[in-house]
Parts: structure tokens; sequence; C-alpha cells
């Protein structure tokens, strides 16, 4: 025997020995069994000028442990031998995860040492935790050996270990598993940049540490009107993150935004810088084509009137050596305009430099003026 004991339902090889070789026509031993748990053929041959010959035994699951008794007789002569079927066993009782987020819902699979018996078996189970949640009982059919099934979860405030535990009654066989069962949690809140200039949209995302389970509706807050968000992103079932809009205001004084992000009362900020700058309303010079080597006067017209603490505005040029400005120039508080020179070089033949206006804090180009530099 290959073995001496065996899962009801394996199949398990016997080996029929001769004292010496099979004559011409072959040696017909005649099998039989002490128990119908136990099939084996009527018969087995060893061919001529052999002297083993293997054969299979097909077991039957059972309740118990069952000792069986196998003869085999040639020439009168008979031989035994004797093996146990045991009782058949769950084999093993897994889960799709070991960790699973409130509200998912992973599998668990039973299996069997060898297939169910004709009818079937039941296999019981239990959970150790209201949040886990599993079938009281599952079937497996007759002559499989596992069967599915699914686990709800329930969102708890702290994680939860659980033991799902599986029976099979028919032989009182056990296995059991443990499901951590944890809060969805949120991972980030983030714009892709840290600072914006006011006035312009742009884009956040909230992003939890998982897949959702179902649809997460997130609370959104701004500290400031500078940044406007919705109150609420929801990030739909199956996904881990959503975006959503935001908008700033061009409002003086540069400010730095504090957005949140809430879920299931936890918490998560970041933070938003919205640059405030001046618009240039017009621009004027004495002529746009200024001879070389003189220097003349030009007018920024402002939107609105400077704040509190007026503007630095920040000037250049895209050649110094053809046409020079003041580094920085400002724009006292409730001033509209402010002026500035340019000087430009001699030439001999036109050339071209372009002014540009920026706000200092930022370095954020407001306007840009081109002009052409004759002889």
């Amino acid at each position: 025997m290959t073995a001496s004991s065996v899962t009801g339902g394996l199949t398990v090889t016997a080996t029929v020995v001769l004292t010496a070789a099979a004559p011409a026509e072959g040696a017909v031993v005649t099998l039989a069994s002490s128990s119908d748990v136990a099939i084996v053929p009527a018969s087995v041959t060893i061919a001529s000028g052999n002297t083993t010959q293997t054969v299979d035994i097909q077991t039957l699951a059972t309740p118990g442990a069952t000792s069986v008794t196998i003869t085999a007789t040639y020439s009168g002569v008979s031989r035994t031998a004797t093996f146990t079927i045991g009782k058949l066993a769950l084999q093993a009782l897994s889960l799709s995860d070991s960790t699973a987020i409130g509200g998912s819902r992973p599998t668990g699979t039973v299996s069997l040492a060898a297939p169910a018996p004709d009818g079937g078996v039941q296999v019981l189970l239990a959970s150790s935790s209201p949040t886990v949640v599993v079938p009281t009982t599952v079937a497996i059919a007759g002559g499989e050996m596992s069967r599915t099934f699914d686990i709800i979860t329930i969102d708890s405030a702290a994680p939860v270990v659980a033991t799902i535990t599986a029976t099979l009654p028919y032989s009182g066989s056990t296995k059991a598993a443990m499901l951590t069962v944890s809060r969805l949690a949120l991972r980030s809140v983030s714009f892709g940049i840290d600072a914006v200039p006011g006035g312009l949209a742009l884009t956040g995302t909230v992003a939890f540490t998982v897949a959702t389970p179902g649809d997460a509706m997130v609370a959104l807050s701004s500290d400031s009107a500078a940044v406007t968000v919705p109150p609420t992103v929801t990030v739909p079932a199956g996904a881990i993150s959503q975006t959503f809009e935001i908008s700033t205001v061009n409002e003086p004084p540069t400010k730095t935004v504090t957005i949140v992000a809430g879920y299931a009362g936890t918490r998560l900020s970041t933070t938003l810088t919205v640059i405030a700058y001046p618009k240039i309303a017009g621009f004027t010079c004495p002529s746009t084509m200024p001879k070389g080597g003189t220097t003349m006067q030009c007018t920024a017209t402002l939107a609105t009137p400077a704040p509190p603490g007026g503007w630095q505005i920040a000037l250049s040029t895209s050649d110094d050596s053809l046409a020079s400005v003041p580094d920085t120039v400002a724009a006292p508080a409730s001033a509209q305009t402010f002026q500035f020179e340019v000087a430009t070089a001699p030439v001999t033949v036109n050339m071209y430099a372009t002014i540009r206006i920026a706000d200092a804090a930022s370095g954020l180009i407001l306007f840009s003026q081109a002009i052409a530099i004759v002889p």
C-alpha cells in the first residue's frame, strides 16, 4: 500500500507481488475488500514474466475512521493488507485577503481534503465579531472539494480582528481564519502646486489609502474667502481618489490658505498660497520707436488703486545693452499709476527690445511692450 491511512474520498494505490514471474498466459489475481467504503477491481492481471502489478483502490468519504482489509488470492494462496480510511475533513479555510475596509465584501473559501460524498456536505460558518458577517452554512456538492462564500464587513471606529470558523458536522472537522477590518481613511488632499496667482482656477484631489467599498463623501472647507472649494466631494465606489474644482480671487495681500478634508471623524489639511498681484490696465510711452541714446518716461496704469502698503513692481528688458530700466519701482498706497524711465543705447540700425513689468513678490509677468530703437 502507498499509505497506511487515507482520507475518505481519495484514491490509494496497492501493489500485488508474486514470488515468481507470471506464466506465459499471465497471472490473474482476485481481489476483495472487507468494506464497501474501499472499492477494488474484482481482479488484476500480472503480465507474463512480471512479478508485480499496481491497482488503484477508490475510497469513499466516511464520517468516522474505518479499518479496511484488502485480500489478494492466486492459485489458492491469499495475502492481506490493512489500511485505515480516515473521516472526511476540512483541508483549509482561506480568505481573499487578511485585511478589509469596513463596508467591503471579501470572500472566503472552504476546502475539503477529499471530494464530498454523494448528496454533498454542509459546512457551518461562524464569526467572532458582528463587524464580520458570514452565511450560517455553505454547501459543497457531491464530488466537489470546495466552495466560496461572501463576507460582509461593517465599518468600525477602530480596527477589529474577527475569527471566522468553519465546521464540518459530517466529521466534526474545523478550520479557522482571521480577518482584520479597518476604517476607510483619507491619505491626502493635494493641488499639485504650492502657490497660484489669485483669480485662477485649479484642481484639487482627495485620496483614500485604498479603494472605497462604496461611495464616500468627503467634506471640504477653506479658512479664507481667497479660496473657494465645494462643500463636499464624493469618491465613487471602487475608486481611490476624486478631483474637485477650486476657485481663487486676486485680493491683496498674498495669503496662505488652509484647506481641510474630513471623512469619518478624521481630518487632513494642506495649504495653498494665493498670490495677490497688480493688474495693468494700460501702458504708455512717448514713443514705441525711441531714438537710440535717449531717455523716455513711461507710465503704467493699474486696474485698481494700490492697496495699503502699495505694490512693488519689478522691471526688466529683453536686452539691457539696448534698453535699460530700474530694477524696481513702487506704486504707493491708493496710487493708480506709476512711472519709470527707459534709457536707450545709440544704434546704427533699427534694433528691438521688450519692456517687461512684473510683480516683484511673485515674479509674475504682468505686462510686456515691444519697442523699436532707431538711429
